[in-house]
């Protein structure tokens, strides 16, 4: 299935957790947790404020534009069911809890995460592609987990396309079933990755982003080891780079 969206223009017991460890089952301590925590939260709190503010916008014209109002706030109430479920999720990884593991579709998965991504896309007036596997099979994860990981992924192409110049930007999310596996991929057409920062991607706290928390590939590899799945990336042809992870399908 292949669809283009347009857009031109508790967390106490977590803490106490990882104090009495020291750890993040290898993730790292406390400051690790914290700083995941941040990471994962961000997205969703920036379009909390971006649609609170949209809808007062729109209650100012004359006369006052209610659908839009209805609208921005549905996006609002959205943003925020995300954003707890996103700390009940990281919660579970710092207490090493296997998660909720369901049946699901990714296509209802990544239409859950478009309003999250409206915001960038339109700022940055970049193209979002979906090709997702035909039949709409299921895949059999915790599906917060799941969207964690799409969205880190599909955030980390789009800021690799913030300064690129001279042709279309564009990022291409892509899906086909392999036997018992969805394998996914998330390609852009950006400046692609440093050799000298390849090896240093998924360590926790690392981040080539000069304002990066250097979280998202690490906590995406640890959801997809503890699923049974897989994360890599290479090279994009011509440009960019394009993130490949597995997961178990039926």
């Amino acid at each position: 299935m292949a669809s283009m969206h347009y857009f031109p223009q508790t967390q106490d017991a977590g803490l106490a957790h990882a104090q009495r460890t020291g750890s993040m089952g290898g993730m790292g301590g406390m400051g690790e947790f914290a700083a995941s925590v941040a990471h994962e939260v961000r997205q969703p709190l920036a379009a909390i404020a971006l649609n609170a503010d949209a809808a007062t916008r729109w209650l100012d014209h004359d006369p006052p534009r209610l659908d839009e109002v209805r609208a921005a706030l549905a996006l609002v109430a959205s943003a925020g069911s995300h954003a707890s479920a996103v700390l009940r999720s990281v919660h579970g990884l710092a207490c090493n809890s296997p998660g909720s593991h369901a049946h699901f579709v990714a296509d209802d998965a990544v239409q859950d995460l478009l309003p999250l991504l409206r915001a960038p896309l339109q700022r940055h007036a970049i193209h979002l592609e979906t090709q997702l596997a035909p039949g709409r099979p299921l895949l059999h994860a915790d599906p917060v987990q799941f969207r964690q990981v799409l969205l880190n992924l599909l955030m980390n192409a789009i800021e690799a396309l913030q300064g690129t110049s001279g042709r279309p930007r564009t990022v291409l999310l892509s899906s086909r079933l392999d036997g018992g596996v969805q394998h996914f991929s998330i390609a852009d057409n950006g400046a692609g990755i440093a050799p000298q920062a390849a090896d240093r991607l998924y360590h926790a706290l690392y981040s080539s982003k000069p304002d990066g928390m250097g979280m998202g590939l690490a906590i995406c590899r640890r959801i997809l080891d503890a699923h049974g799945g897989r994360l890599w990336h290479a090279p994009g042809a011509p440009h960019g780079s394009v993130f490949h992870f597995t997961l178990p399908a039926q």
